[in-house]
């Protein structure tokens, strides 16, 4: 038995009484064989009741049954002589008995039955003896605060009552009494004592008493308990059982908040064990009123972070992610129970403003709203709101690893909504979005099980089954980046990986290389598992290349490359070279595929182009790459270069006349014996080889198209035998070539097919071996060699211009092959036809255009205008159908039959540019002149970067303009998908100052030009062909910025140092005067600055679409975003207020130019301060203009505004209209008068602008218009009901006017959309009528929701109900429909001419056909507290 200890206690009012009241039935208690015999009144009572006492902490015991017990006690106080004084004396016994510590321990135990009664009660055991006397209603009161009062007598008292098998304290006994009794006599009583008792007792008795009031008061007293316990939340170690018991009390809304709020500011400071309460007191409290609110405050204030439990004292390890578990289960809970909680969450998350506001919490919730859904909608939703959110660069990839490294056993609880959301993500069309799929599935995997991980696997081999290429090719990076990072750990699923190889027929040629690439890793890993692949890959690639179909002809070639870099991997310092076995091997697989592909040129180029990418990265032992260098280069010499003799050319017997072209060497070197690519006889001889079947296959085939890829692979051996130095094959650089001559081409129209086929061919060739020369060589360091590559450059864009001329005169023909890692029905050739279609467009333009060029696109990748700058000077009259022709060929259309060029080649860039004239009359001499690039070569190199820029480095958002087919996309890259994104960015911001220079060279152009021509430089005046290609250099160079500045890596960690030394590098372009160094967003105010410069010399409207692209950019990346929204918003005006001329001299047009004007009002409404007001001045100012000017005219403050590109202006306006409502608060009643009148005229702006826009349709009745209004009117009449009606419910009494004046003034616009469904039905145009079915039903729900707002307000007389006749734009009647559509879509007005929201015209011919049904409504005005409403609705 444990000892209760005697403390010192509080003296209360019980003792005062009984100090000073001595009873004459005070008596001693003797104890007697066990049984206390008490002669107080207490004792006689109880014993006469039933009750016998006993001594020390022995249980009492009863004679009777509780309930008789109860009944005789009772019975007996009433009856006793001297009631009531008689209560008082029982009560001193009571006390008197309770002061011994074994007989109150007693008093709170079960009492015992009498054995000889046990058949009569009710068990063996019955209530203790003090939840007996609380049974008796005539001494209840009293024993409550008997008992109340012994709690002080426990404070700090640790000992427990019962020996070690009992848990229970005295204190929390004591508290026990009073849960569940059937009737308590004072509440008020009972409530008072216990609250006081808070004061005076320790933190374990508070908070048992704590827990204990929601169980003893009644609910009249909730409210008074709830406002005391609010003030014991301010005690952390007492705010969860005060939580407890307020989820428990019935508390009136108003307090209720009041405690959520104080709860909510608690949230930061409460312990981490404590949150999950929290978290569930707040959800469960919440009402679907102040759900949003509530759970946004929660999430603000809710952080999971690891460090967090440290700082706010919370146990580490298992229990904190426990506590983080129960935090989710709150949650959960919450959304489960309520949906309005569910939604809250979800627009929680939608309104985190950027990436740096989102927390691991955002992830996981986004989860558990997923796993939880029940419905296909909710998951959906779910799916889109993380969509938008990676689309919009919110969602990093270093959130999600964050969120999976830190919270990896939660997220294994929602292992299934992982794994679904990362399928939906990677099947995604948008780069950014699959992208975050794949780090989806590489985070789940290096984060969970076995078992969740062979889940994982098995999931992205369905997604290669899927038969989507960029699905497949995402699901083959993601398994070659695990296999890479975690070899061992994917080690185990290789057979997954291996069953792939039976489905190659269904694989590209670059998805080939990786599943090779990763099985070989795996083969060759020394695991157990891959040892069972290496046989048979064996097996595989030997069949392959002894088959003689191409198709498996190269999946063997890339297989045994794959094996050859796995078995010849190049073994760490200090380690062993690889064994002999391994050597023999490796040569034994080279000699086996050259031999097989001999005589099959395209696969041993491939072989070429895969062995060449190995050596590039230097992944092969030094003894191999030794055996192949040696192998190459005497292979090279004797295949394609040869002495240049004197008499080659006299006794050449080549079709076309031979000639050596393109020499950098000096000309008596030649003489000496120098050597020449032997291009034009090769051609010649390969084609004869080809078509003489009996001669094929004698020999080793030598053909043109192996000439670059041999070449790529002898460089990549040179440069790794000589420490990358190519000083050894540097005259390959320099030497001259065989071709035809060049005034062959002249007279390409008097030549045979053949003979311009076979021109076209060597122009390819010639095309691709310049290009793959200057991937060699641009990279060396030498002045000379430096120069000559600057060279071939202009010798690349000057044989471009030849091979327009060729393939003009040449429709149909296919270009010999020069990527060989891409499948032959890839490699789209243009039709024919194209090529006259094109003719004929540019014949049209020649009449306007001098030159007869089409005008540039910032957005092709090789413009019409890069022709040898010679042919221009040459150009007169007569050529203008040559040229014509020349403009015909878009060679982006060939690109796939390009060399692809490596990203070192644009360190060209970094030279600057210098005039034409002097490159012309310098070029070839030997003097000490710096050769620089001219703009034809810069564009050239420009559109390729761009391309490459496009392809790897993702933007934020998906940019429809840009984006291409996947295939098409895709092609070409081989070489740039060796690099990782970031490895890409950061080669690109070194070139950001040569960037720069040239842009800024290319601006100071322009100023010359604005000199010249009166600040007039968008106009067909000056050298209009030198002014177009600056103009196009002027786009490329700012959309590669764009690109640049575009991208989504910026956010992650690792971009964001990169980010930095891009943005110094434009700021520091600024001559700003600074003696410290400048902060982050100082760098990115000035690079803003910069670019801003470059606006006033914009020569063209795409020129400045690029340019605001930019600056939106570089804004996104600042924290202060509100200067630069006001810039972009002024600069975006200033666009849409110039008139652009275009090179014909007229204002520009046309779809791309409408597709840019979009976009800068789309820009201009979205950074405007005031998005509503600047709408409406469009439309109560532009459109006006425009409607009284002339057919060709324009608007005079909005020049951009034109007839044509009205469809634009309307349906941006009317879509942003409708975003603009939408941040129109519903508001409350509670809220400020000032502020619902402000809300109220703010819907009279957007009603009278959708007035405008609506009714434009009389005028311009295009299929667009009706469109765009039909789809936009039924979304801003939605919005309208669900946000608008309800501030009209809250001022109705207020303002009775400004509402009637509204409302009749939507009507009106709602009477217009009715009469477009009426057209849309008689014109039966598909696209139109499928919106008239939601649109009749918007309307019919405007009509009776204006009909429950005038019931409320006791209204309903003026409201009057018609049907409306069906007529068409112009307000006649559709007399074959007349009456066929009874259903009421909208009301009418008596006062139909009042209309004065627009001067258009044609605007009352809707108002002046009112029928019969209509003026019956006028009889019916009714005056409601002094106001007449006239309008029926």
């Amino acid at each position: 038995m444990a000892k209760t200890k005697t403390t010192k206690r509080r003296r209360t009012s019980s003792d005062d009484a009984t100090a000073t009241k001595k009873s004459r039935a005070d008596g001693k208690a003797v104890c007697t064989g066990g049984v206390l015999e008490d002669h107080s009144v207490f004792g006689q009572l109880v014993l006469r009741a039933g009750l016998v006492l006993t001594a020390g902490n022995n249980p009492n015991q009863l004679s009777v049954d509780q309930a008789v017990f109860q009944r005789n006690l009772r019975l007996a106080i009433k009856k006793h002589q001297d009631y009531p004084q008689v209560v008082d004396e029982f009560m001193e016994g009571l006390l008197a008995h309770v002061e011994d510590p074994d007989r109150f321990s007693s008093s709170l135990l079960a009492t015992v039955t009498a054995a000889e009664c046990e058949d009569s009660c009710r068990g063996g055991k019955q209530d203790c003896m003090m939840r007996l006397l609380l049974g008796v209603e005539i001494i209840q009161p009293k024993v409550m605060i008997v008992l109340l009062e012994k709690l002080p007598e426990f404070m700090g008292d640790d000992d427990q009552v019962f020996d070690s098998e009992a848990t229970a304290q005295i204190p929390r006994l004591i508290l026990n009494q009073f849960r569940w009794l059937d009737r308590i006599v004072d509440s008020k009583l009972l409530c008072r004592k216990m609250l006081e008792m808070l004061g005076i007792t320790t933190l374990d008795i508070q908070r048992d008493i704590i827990s204990c009031l929601p169980e003893v008061i009644e609910d009249t007293e909730h409210n008074n308990v709830a406002a005391q316990l609010k003030d014991k939340l301010n005690d952390r170690q007492l705010m969860v059982a005060v939580l407890d018991a307020l989820s428990n009390l019935n508390v009136r809304p108003d307090l209720m908040t009041e405690i959520r709020l104080a709860v909510l500011r608690k949230v930061p400071g409460v312990e981490l064990q404590d949150l999950p309460v929290v978290v569930k007191f707040l959800l469960q409290s919440v009402s679907t009123y102040d759900a949003v609110e509530v759970v946004r405050e929660l999430r603000d204030q809710l952080d999971l972070t690891p460090g967090l439990s440290l700082d706010r004292g919370a146990a580490a390890g298992n229990s904190s992610r426990g506590s983080e578990a129960l935090i989710l289960d709150a949650i959960r809970s919450g959304i489960t129970f309520q949906k309005a909680i569910a939604e809250a969450w979800i627009k929680a998350v939608e309104n985190v403003p950027n990436a740096a506001e989102h927390k691991d919490v955002d992830v996981l919730v986004l989860l558990l709203l997923h796993s939880t859904a029940v419905s296909k909608t909710r998951r959906r939703a779910v799916e889109g709101l993380l969509r938008g959110k990676v689309r919009a660069g919110k969602f990093t990839h270093d959130l999600l690893r964050k969120t999976f490294t830190t919270h990896a056993q939660i997220l294994r609880e929602y292992f299934q909504s992982v794994l679904t959301i990362s399928e939906v993500l990677l099947r995604s069309p948008e780069p950014a979005v699959e992208l975050f799929g794949c780090h989806m599935y590489q985070e789940a995997f290096s984060a969970f099980d076995m078992y969740c991980r062979q889940e994982v696997v098995g999931s992205l081999v369905t997604h290669i089954g899927s038969g989507v290429t960029s699905e497949v090719d995402s699901a083959l990076d993601v398994l070659c980046q695990l296999v890479r990072d975690m070899p061992s750990a994917m080690a185990p699923f290789s057979v997954f990986i291996k069953g792939v190889l039976d489905y190659l027929d269904n694989l590209t040629v670059a998805q080939i290389r990786k599943l090779f690439s990763m099985l070989g890793t795996l083969a060759f890993s020394g695991t157990q598992d891959g040892a069972h692949i290496q046989d048979d890959m064996h097996i595989l690639i030997r069949k392959q290349l002894s088959n003689t179909t191409p198709k498996y002809k190269r999946m063997g070639v890339i297989g045994a490359i794959m094996v050859v870099r796995s078995l010849g991997a190049k073994r760490q310092e200090g380690a062993p070279s690889i064994s002999k076995d391994f050597y023999d091997q490796i040569t034994s697989l080279l000699g086996m595929v050259r031999t097989s592909c001999q005589h099959m040129p395209d696969e041993y180029a491939l072989f070429m182009d895969e062995l060449a990418c190995v050596m590039q990265k230097r992944q092969l032992d030094e003894k191999v790459e030794a055996w192949i260098s040696e192998d190459v280069l005497t292979d090279f010499q004797d295949d394609y270069v040869v002495d240049v003799e004197a008499d080659r050319i006299s006794q050449s017997s080549t079709t076309l006349p031979l000639d050596l072209c393109y020499n950098l060497e000096d000309g008596d070197e030649l003489e000496e014996g120098n050597i020449a690519v032997n291009l034009l006889p090769l051609l010649e001889a390969d084609q004869e080889m080809k078509g003489s079947p009996a001669r094929k296959g004698k020999k080793r085939t030598v053909s043109p198209g192996c000439l670059a890829p041999h070449f790529r692979l002898l460089r990549y051996c040179e440069q790794a035998q000589r420490g990358g130095d190519l000083e050894g094959i540097d005259a390959l650089l320099g030497c001259p070539m065989y071709l035809f001559k060049e005034e062959t081409v002249e007279k390409i129209e008097s030549l045979s097919v053949h003979e311009r086929e076979l021109m076209c061919t060597a122009l390819f060739h010639t095309l691709n071996w310049f290009r793959e020369v200057i991937n060699g060589f641009s990279s060396q360091s030498d002045p000379e060699m430096r120069g000559k590559v600057l060279v071939r450059l202009q010798n690349i864009t000057h044989v471009q211009g030849l091979l327009r001329t060729c393939l003009a005169a040449t429709p149909g023909f296919v270009p010999p092959r020069a990527i060989f890692d891409c499948e032959v029905e890839a490699m789209s050739v243009p039709a024919p036809g194209a090529a006259r279609k094109g003719r004929k467009k540019g014949a049209k333009g020649g009449k306007k255009s001098p030159v007869g060029e089409k005008s540039p696109d910032p957005n092709d990748t090789i413009s019409t205008v890069t022709q040898d700058g010679t042919q221009a000077e040459k150009q007169d009259s007569t050529e203008g159908d040559k040229d014509d022709k020349q403009a015909s060929v878009n060679l982006e259309h060939y690109r796939a039959f390009f060399r692809e060029l490596d990203l070192e080649v644009f360190s060209i860039l970094k030279c600057g540019m210098v005039s034409k004239s002097v490159l012309d009359t310098e070029m070839h001499t030997k003097e000490t002149t710096v050769l620089e690039l001219q703009p034809r070569e810069l564009l050239f190199l420009l559109k390729d970067l761009n391309l490459k820029l496009e392809h790897v480095l993702i933007a934020t958002a998906k940019r429809k303009t840009f984006l291409k087919t996947k295939s098409e996309r895709n092609s070409g890259f081989s070489h740039l998908d060796q690099y990782t994104a970031q490895e890409v960015a950061e080669q690109v911001v070194q070139l950001l100052p040569a960037l720069c220079d040239h842009l800024e060279a290319t601006c100071t152009y322009f100023q010359t030009l604005l000199e010249e021509n009166d600040g007039v430089v968008d106009g067909p005046w000056g050298d209009q062909a030198q002014t177009q290609l600056m103009s196009a250099v002027f786009s490329q160079l700012l959309q590669a910025l764009a690109r640049v500045f575009s991208w989504n890596g910026f956010t992650g960690s690792d971009g964001q140092k990169l980010l930095q030394q891009a943005v110094s590098t434009l700021a520091g372009r600024l001559k700003v005067s600074s003696t410290t160094q400048a902060s982050s967003q100082d760098a990115i105010s000035h690079a803003f600055r910069y670019v801003e410069n470059f606006l006033s010399t914009a020569p063209s409207l795409s020129t400045t679409v690029c340019l605001i692209r930019l600056l939106v950019s570089i804004s996104d990346k600042g924290s202060q975003s509100e200067h630069f929204n006001s810039k972009i918003a002024e600069h975006t005006q200033t666009i849409l207020k110039r008139e652009w001329i275009g090179k014909d001299g007229q204002r520009e047009k046309g779809a791309k130019c409408n597709e840019d004007l979009q976009f800068v009002l789309k820009t201009f409404l979205d950074y405007s301060e005031d998005k509503l007001s600047c709408i409406e001045h469009l439309a109560t100012v532009g459109i006006p203009e425009l409607v009284e000017a002339d057919k060709n005219g324009c608007s005079n403050s909005y020049p951009t505004l034109t007839r044509q590109s009205l469809g634009v202006f309307y349906r941006a306006m009317m879509s942003e209209l409708v975003v603009c409502v939408k941040d129109i608060p519903t508001g409350k009643v509670s809220d400020a008068a000032k502020v619902q009148v402000e809300r109220l005229f703010r819907w009279s702006i957007a009603v009278r602008i959708f007035h405008i826009l609506i009714n434009l349709v009389k005028a311009f009745d295009g299929r667009a218009y009706l469109g765009a209004a039909q789809k936009y009117g039924r979304m801003f009449v939605e919005v309208f009901l669900r946000q608008g009606m309800p501030v009209l419910d809250n001022v109705f009494k207020t303002h009775k006017d400004d509402v009637h004046s509204l409302l009749k003034n939507l009507q009106l616009s709602t009477r217009a959309m009715h009469h477009m469904c009426g057209f849309s039905k008689v014109s039966k145009d598909v696209a139109l009528t499928n919106y008239v079915p939601l649109v009749k039903k918007t309307l019919e729900m405007f009509v009776y929701r204006v009909k429950a707002m005038l019931t409320m307000n006791k209204c309903l007389d003026a409201f009057w109900l018609g049907n409306l006749k069906n007529r068409d734009l112009q307000g006649e009647e559709i007399s074959s429909q007349a009456y066929a559509d009874p259903t009421p879509a909208d009301g009418q007005s008596d006062d139909d001419t009042d209309n004065d929201a627009t001067e258009l015209p044609d605007d009352d011919d809707d108002d002046s056909d009112t029928t019969n049904l209509e003026e019956e409504s006028v009889g019916s005005n009714d005056s409601v507290d002094g106001e007449s409403y006239s309008e029926s609705y």
